[in-house]
């Protein structure tokens, strides 16, 4: 029963429920005339609490993988370079900017995490990069980071 991963998940998505209707609680949930500012978050951490109450449920009458099952044939070389590369997007993306790193990081997750061709590695990349830069910077106004580029892009 305690090798059951479907209880633990349902446990901590319990634990998160009543923490967030505690938080929307001291909040003030006002009435439903006159919501206060805590009444979503109460809400919510109420239905959340709710559900995880149905995971452990059948958990608890079923049972469910183990938890060291979840974890057989992990790549963790694999993940080891996902983390490694989003601490770096992290630490230099203001330095260096947005449209260098994002296309650096796609770049090295396309060819080396889940290899795809070049053909279609550097097309994806760019589209994306430029797609994201064109939606948040030119269209809703989110200022982000030139770094390198500013002189480019002003």
């Amino acid at each position: 029963m305690f090798r059951n991963s479907e209880l633990w998940g349902g446990l901590a998505w319990l634990a998160f429920g009543v923490a967030t209707a505690l938080a929307g609680w001291r909040l003030g949930i006002g009435r439903t005339a006159e919501p206060g500012s805590g009444y979503a978050i109460f809400w919510l951490g109420l239905v959340a609490s709710a559900l995880s109450l149905g995971v452990i449920g059948a958990a608890l009458r079923r049972g469910g993988p183990s938890l060291a099952s979840l974890w057989a044939g992990t790549r963790w070389p694999k993940i080891v370079l996902v983390m490694s590369m989003l601490l770096l997007f992290g630490i230099f993306f203001e330095r260096i900017g947005f449209i260098p790193c994002a296309l650096a990081l796609l770049l090295v997750l396309m060819r080396l995490v889940d290899p795809v061709r070049w053909t279609l590695a550097l097309p994806v990349a760019l589209g994306a990069t430029l797609g994201v830069w064109v939606v948040l910077g030119e269209w809703l106004k989110i200022k982000l980071p030139s770094g390198l580029l500013s002189p480019l892009l002003g």
